[in-house]
This record gives C-alpha cells, sequence and structure tokens, in this order.
C-alpha cells in the first residue's frame, strides 16, 4: 500500500505532497473552510499515483476478479443479491471459473458509472485506472462485457 509520504497527481493536473494533502483540501472545501482554494475543490481527487509496473499490470487482472467475486460474496453474507444472483453466487463457490465470470454480472457499464469503484481503490492500487482504461478497447468510453471478459482474462 502507498504511503501518505508520495506526491500525487490531481484531477486539476497540480501534484499534491501526499494525497493526505488531498484530501485536506477536499475536507476544507467541503466544510465551507476558509483554507479552501476554491468551489472547484470540493470535487478534487486524485487522477495519478506513479506508474504502474509491468508486474503489477500483469497481475491486475486476477486481483479485479478476486476483488469482484469479494464483493459478491459480501453482498450474499448480508443478503442483498436477488436469488438470480444469489444462486451465481453460490455456484462460484465451488467453482473458480464460475467464481471470476460471475463476478462480472453487468452488460455493459460506462468508465464515468465506475468512477465510484475506481476512485475509493486509487490509494490501494494505483493500477485501477490504466486497468480500466484497457478494458475499453474501442475507446467509446463503454466497457462490454465482452470486454470485461476479456479484461479479467476469463474464457469465453
Amino acid at each position: 500500500m502507498l504511503n501518505c509520504d508520495c506526491q500525487v497527481c490531481s484531477n486539476h493536473n497540480e501534484t499534491w505532497g501526499s494525497d493526505c494533502e488531498v484530501y485536506q483540501m477536499r475536507c476544507w472545501c467541503d466544510k465551507g473552510g476558509p483554507e479552501c482554494k476554491g468551489e472547484e475543490y470540493k470535487h478534487v481527487h486524485i487522477e495519478y499515483y506513479g506508474e504502474c509496473t509491468e508486474e503489477e499490470k500483469a497481475d491486475f487482472p486476477r486481483r479485479m476478479r478476486d476483488w469482484l467475486f469479494n464483493i459478491m460474496r459480501d453482498l450474499a453474507d448480508r443478503q442483498e443479491l436477488t436469488p438470480h444472483y444469489l444462486k451465481m453466487e453460490r455456484e462460484a463457490e465451488n467453482n473458480l471459473t464460475r467464481r471470476w465470470s460471475n463476478a462480472a454480472v453487468w452488460n455493459s457499464v460506462s468508465r464515468h458509472e465506475l468512477f465510484p469503484i475506481r476512485a475509493p481503490l486509487m490509494a490501494l492500487e494505483h493500477c485501477i485506472a490504466p486497468f480500466l482504461d484497457s478494458c475499453d478497447v474501442n475507446d467509446d468510453h463503454r466497457i462490454t462485457l465482452k470486454e470485461w471478459g476479456k479484461c479479467l482474462q476469463l474464457d469465453e
């Protein structure tokens, strides 16, 4: 995990001394504090933590598959899945192939819709942005089920 001493780049194309400084500014602006640099900083977020290494890129599809499966398992444990998805989750518990393919349950998703997933993961997983960008092979700002499958390295 990255620590608070790394410089980061924000969506305002500014370099900050640490991710803590970015979050502090956003907090000040959300609360209307005098330290806020301007209204636009209510939406400041980290855009870049540093380059994702080749090894990290190569391993990322596996980590993403596991992460998606864990989300699905947590939803099942909290009884927040419909019967259809609960059945898929139960199948996935015993079958690795189903585990990975059943975790990607949507047909198509825009990269904008993925922001709520991407934003909190940035500090923990700086490869998320290049990974999601690479999934959208035709650069139409949508990731289809076929693109997801390829990106997650699933068998067709």
